[in-house]
Order: structure tokens, then C-alpha cells, then sequence
């Protein structure tokens, strides 16, 4: 096992070495049963750890730490909580802020394991278990809807409805009673703990220095510094950005990857032309290219030096580190394919590396990052084209050439992308591109005022 593999492990056991003393002393029985509860504690845990380990959801240190202490904290509070009730307990917390900074999928089981752990130790019978499984599962999938503030409202009041609905079902099934309090105590925890969660998200955002959506939609807002930067000294590249949002966008919506993460790292990808704007063709807007002027290596030099340059931005403008390697990886280790080949056709007796002419990468690491080099890559090569040659065959086949030449060239290597979902991707550019250059219907006569 790998070192970082074993520190996921640790840290994915840490939160039953905090719960274990307030789980043993808030467990109202007799020592044995304290014992053999906390034995199952442990493998239950041990199973959340190894799930970890083996999923295939990357996670930063800070992510880490913050998964550990939600879980500890949730379930200790639940802990000391049981002579009020289930209802009172907040174990949704839990799933809704695993799921909003880090994975929908990994809260789920995260939840159900916490549930699990939680019903070993507090005495409230089947009805909290099959009470908090759905409730949890539920919430952790809804829950990212109200990341526009605008939709919280509308998110409450559903999950609000629905955990009374179905707290009120569940217990005229299980126990032959129906208490409109505790119907309505369950609409209020569920409301109550949203309300939390979404207050809260500003805090560990600046304690864990984790990244939730919201956070991601401000950078995502076009009034940003850099943004407004790239609109008055690069418009070019600003408006190239924005087409690789909707299209990115589009795309990872498409294999159920995150949307607005791939969107923001698009418009950010190329901030660092703005070291050497007019080098870039999108912002020569018909004028003298001066590439012209120079060697085809100091050429690739300014195209490459892009990246680092983008990077040395996101730093000073402090964008999220998910963003600042988006940039880092949207050419992963591709070649300057032009001036390459401009150089090797010089016949002036210098051999050219191939190193002189390649970007330093990494590889995109992530499928977002990974879908914001087909966006670029689609999106230069359509603006490339005349208008008369613009056509959506002609596009079509420029999609199906970059997503196969990525692959082929090993550039999709290293991220987890599958085979079947690039056939997506592809689909849904041209979905965009759909939108964009459908036949019109020629209409008769002049158009009059």
C-alpha cells in the first residue's frame, strides 16, 4: 500500500477513535455489550476506510481532515443527543456538507456507515435507522440544488415536506402511531439543518480552504478582476474562454461529472495569455501575426510560457487550487504541433527536439480538467475556420479527430475518463454547435421596417 494510500486509511479511521470514549460513556448498558458494540464500530469503520482507499475519488489533505471531523462531530453530537429523540439529532449535517465540498457518492456511504455506527449506540429503535438511511440519501442528492442561493428556498421546503411525509408514514408502519408533532419536528430538522449548512459553507471554505459550489459560482461571475482583465487587454481570448465554458459545461454535465467546475476552470484556462495577447491569433483580429517575425522554437516558448503564466495569475488572484491546475493541465504534455513542424522544414541543418516544441504538463488528472482540453482544442479549431467552411459536418469530423488524437497521443491517460464517455462528450459539443449553426429558413423579399 501506497504512503498516501495508508494516510487515507488513518484518516478515514480517525473518526471512530474520537467517537469510541463518547460512544462508550453515553451507551446505556452493561460492559459487554459496550465492548462488543465498539468492536462493530471499528469494522464498520474499517469497512467507510477501505472505501476510501479503494474509490476512485481523489482527495486533498484539507478534504480529508474535514470528511474526519464532520464525520466525528456529527456522530458524537448524535451521540449525547439521544435522550431527545432521533428527531433532534443532526445526522443529516453529515451527507449535506460531505456532498456540497467534497462527493455526492462518497457522502452517501459515508452517511450510511455514520447511521449505521450511530443506531449501535443510542437506544431508538428500527425507526431511526430506516428514518436517517433515506432522509440522508435523499438530502445528499438534493441538497446541490440549493447551491444558488435563489434555490434554497424551494430546496427547503421540499426536503422539509418530504422527511415529514415520510417520517409520518414510517411510524404509523412501524409503531401504529401518527404524531403530527413529530411530523412537523421532522420538517424542522430537515429545514433547520439545510439552513446550517448552506450559513455555514463560508466558514470551513476559509478554515479547511475547501472549495463548494457557491464559492466556485462567484469566481464563475464574469465581473471577476481577471475576467474583466482578459475582456479589455485580450477580447479575443475572452470570448474563445466563454465559448469553452459552454462547452465544457455542457459536456461534463453530460457523463454526470461536475458542470460548474469544468465551466469556471474553462474561463480561467487561458488567463495567461494576457502576458503576450497579440501572439495569440484570437486577439491579432486580422493584423500582422508576429510569429511572423520570429523562430518557430521562440514561438512555441510564448505559446507554452502560457500556461505558466496562467498559473502565476490564478496565485496572485488567489483562484481555487482546483482551477489554478486545471490550467496547469489544460495542454497537458501536447506538442506546439505548428511550429514544430514550421521548424523541422527549415533544412538549416539543426536538429529540433521535440522537448523545445511540448508543453510541461502534467496530464489532466481529473475528468473536468480533462474535458477543458477537448473544449479548447474543438473550440480554436472551429474559430480557425472560414465561415464558408463552417459547416456542422465539417465540425462533427473536427471533434471526432481532436477527441481520437488526444487519446491516441496518451493525453486522456492519467484521468478518469472512460472509452464510452468521450462518445458523450463528442455528442454534446455538437449539441452546442447544433445551437449555434442550424439552417435557417431563407425567407422572400427584404425585410422592412
Amino acid at each position: 500500500m501506497s504512503y498516501k494510500k495508508s494516510l487515507y486509511l488513518i484518516l478515514a479511521l480517525l473518526p471512530v477513535i474520537l467517537m469510541l470514549p463518547v460512544a462508550f460513556f453515553t451507551m446505556d448498558t452493561s460492559i459487554s455489550k459496550k465492548l462488543l458494540a465498539l468492536l462493530l464500530i471499528v469494522l464498520v469503520d474499517l469497512i467507510l476506510g477501505g472505501y476510501v482507499v479503494l474509490s476512485k475519488i481523489k482527495l486533498e489533505f484539507n478534504q480529508l481532515i474535514f470528511m474526519t471531523i464532520t464525520m466525528a462531530v456529527v456522530g458524537s453530537v448524535g451521540f449525547m443527543m439521544q435522550d431527545f429523540g432521533y428527531l433532534y439529532m443532526p445526522i443529516i449535517i453529515g451527507v449535506m456538507l460531505i456532498a456540497m465540498i467534497i462527493d455526492v457518492q462518497l457522502a452517501i456511504v459515508l452517511h450510511i456507515g455514520l447511521t449505521v455506527i450511530v443506531s449501535l449506540v443510542v437506544d431508538q429503535g428500527t425507526i431511526f435507522f430506516a428514518y436517517y438511511a433515506v432522509v440522508g440519501i435523499v438530502t445528499g442528492i438534493t441538497v446541490n440544488f440549493a447551491k444558488k442561493r435563489q434555490h434554497m428556498l424551494v430546496v427547503v421546503a421540499c426536503l422539509g415536506l418530504f422527511s415529514g411525509l415520510y417520517q409520518g408514514l414510517l411510524a404509523y408502519i412501524l409503531n401504529d402511531l401518527f404524531d403530527v408533532i413529530d411530523l412537523l419536528r421532522a420538517m424542522g430538522n430537515t429545514a433547520l439543518s439545510i439552513i446550517i449548512v448552506i450559513g455555514s459553507l463560508p466558514l470551513w471554505e476559509s478554515i479547511f480552504k475547501v472549495m463548494t459550489p457557491l464559492k466556485l459560482l462567484e469566481f464563475s461571475n464574469s465581473d471577476h478582476k481577471l475576467m474583466q482583465r482578459l475582456l479589455v487587454d485580450a477580447p479575443g481570448t475572452y470570448h474563445h474562454v466563454q465559448m469553452v465554458g459552454n462547452l465544457a459545461e455542457r459536456s461534463a454535465k453530460a457523463i454526470g461529472a461536475d458542470g460548474l467546475l469544468a465551466k469556471t476552470g474553462a474561463i480561467f484556462h487561458d488567463v495567461g495569455k494576457l502576458k503576450e495577447p497579440l501572439f495569440f491569433i484570437e486577439n491579432q483580429n486580422g493584423g500582422p501575426n508576429p510569429h511572423d517575425e520570429i523562430a518557430a522554437e521562440d514561438s512555441a516558448k510564448i505559446i507554452i510560457d502560457h500556461v505558466a503564466y496562467g498559473v502565476k495569475l490564478g496565485q496572485e488572484y488567489r483562484l481555487p487550487t482546483i482551477i489554478i491546475d486545471i490550467i496547469r493541465q489544460h495542454h497537458g504534455t501536447s506538442i506546439v504541433r505548428f511550429f514544430y513542424d514550421k521548424a523541422q522544414n527549415y533544412n538549416d541543418g539543426v536538429k529540433y527536439s521535440r522537448e523545445q516544441f511540448q508543453y510541461d504538463g502534467p496530464k489532466p488528472q481529473t475528468k473536468e480538467a480533462a474535458i477543458v482540453m477537448l473544449s479548447d482544442c474543438v473550440e480554436a479549431f472551429v474559430r480557425s475556420l472560414s465561415e464558408e467552411a463552417r459547416t456542422l459536418e465539417k465540425i462533427q469530423w473536427i471533434i471526432d479527430e481532436i477527441i481520437r488524437q488526444k487519446f491516441e497521443d496518451g493525453q486522456l491517460d492519467e484521468c478518469p475518463l472512460q472509452i464510452s464517455e468521450l462518445k458523450i462528450i463528442g455528442g454534446a459539443f455538437m449539441e452546442v454547435y447544433n445551437g449555434l449553426y442550424h439552417e435557417r429558413i431563407t425567407y422572400p423579399g427584404k425585410v422592412t421596417k
